[in-house]
């Protein structure tokens, strides 16, 4: 959480820094108390400006890894490796949370320039890094559409055999159901073999004229 507040002469300022750790976005929790000037009364750095330039480099180094992380899946998905559910769901998260941070580094940073606390390049930085989170963001999303996109593809393709060997099976259960009634005046019923090899025939044909069209 960001937070600036003012307490009689001091302002207290809590700046999150964020990392990647094990697939999970960890929160380390820096809170500054500062003078009207912006001289560091409490903290554990020696400037406010230090403590928002790690917050930024550690949200920066977040977004890469996220990034790379996003750019292994989208590879794998394109060259039809198997990619895990929870892999994907986990890059999302981050991607997610990660824009979260960069939102509310971005407020923060808008109000502590405004209040001459940190320098215009910072502010700037920072505005930056939430538009890479966002598109980060949407990285994401669009690697989850070819994740889906990609599985609805295999289910189409096992329908499509499925159906196809269904299809195959039908000329053997048009002749199996007359000649399995047992009836001693149909052609060739004494016959079994030959029986066996017409179903053979049919069905092979059958499948060559579903190949053709």
């Amino acid at each position: 959480m960001a937070y600036i507040y003012d307490e009689g002469e001091h302002t207290v300022v809590h700046i999150p820094i964020v990392s990647l750790k094990e697939g999970e976005v960890v929160e380390e929790a820096v809170e500054f108390v500062v003078d009207k000037g912006g001289r560091v009364v409490k903290g554990p750095l020696a400037s406010l400006q230090e403590a928002y330039h790690k917050a930024l480099e550690s949200l920066s180094h977040a977004l890469s890894q996220t990034e790379t992380l996003l750019d292994g899946l989208e590879y794998k998905l394109e060259m039809e490796e198997p990619v895990k559910p929870g892999e994907l769901y986990a890059a999302s998260y981050m991607a997610h949370a990660l824009y979260y941070y960069a939102a509310l580094l971005h407020q923060l940073g808008d109000e502590l320039y405004r209040r001459g606390l940190i320098a215009h390049r910072q502010a700037n930085y920072s505005r930056y890094l939430r538009r890479r989170a966002l598109m980060l963001r949407r990285y994401a999303r669009d690697i989850r559409l070819l994740h889906a996109t990609v599985v609805q593809l295999s289910l189409n393709e096992s329908m499509k055999k499925l159906t196809w060997l269904g299809t195959i099976a039908l000329p053997a259960l048009v002749i199996t159901s007359f000649y399995g009634m047992n009836l001693e005046w149909l052609p060739l019923a004494n016959h079994p073999l030959i029986v066996f090899a017409f179903l053979a025939i049919a069905s092979i044909s059958f499948a060559y004229i579903l190949n053709k069209i």
